[in-house]
């Protein structure tokens, strides 16, 4: 069992570091991914669909700003548990990417957590939850 955080940019992956560090301490694997949902949508797909044929059983954290497509995106193609991270950014400072994750339609589930510094922590420790759950 892992956490898996799929990043909407490279840029994004310094805003994590947080989150990383509580893995790191609790001694949880993790792996990390760049794959837009705008830029890589082909590419993102595929790692989903290896991700299913794999059997492999992890938490999903998908890390966006701006319009923040990739959480709900990943929400819809994958069974596995997916937490949406909003980014701080852009000219509504991570706003727009708060309201797209948690606007998501019916259908779609998907956690998120707030858009504040404590974000990437919470979004972590929130997987890690998750994780426990499955070793009960």
């Amino acid at each position: 069992m892992k956490v898996i955080m799929i990043y909407g940019s490279a840029n994004d992956q310094a805003f994590m570091k947080p989150g990383k560090d509580y893995l790191d301490g609790e001694g949880i694997a993790f792996e990390e991914q760049v794959l837009s949902a705008h830029r890589d949508l082909p590419e993102l797909i595929e790692y989903l669909d290896s991700l299913k044929a794999s059997g492999d059983k992890a938490v999903i954290l998908a890390i966006a700003g701006l319009a923040a497509a990739l959480p709900g995106v990943v929400a819809v193609k994958t069974e596995l548990p997916v937490i949406g991270v909003p980014v701080p950014g852009g000219p509504l400072n991570g706003v727009d990417a708060l309201l797209s994750i948690c606007q998501v339609p019916g259908g779609v589930p998907l956690g998120t957590v707030g858009l504040h510094s404590k974000a990437p922590l919470n979004a972590c420790m929130y997987a890690h939850r998750i994780l426990k759950l499955a070793d009960a």
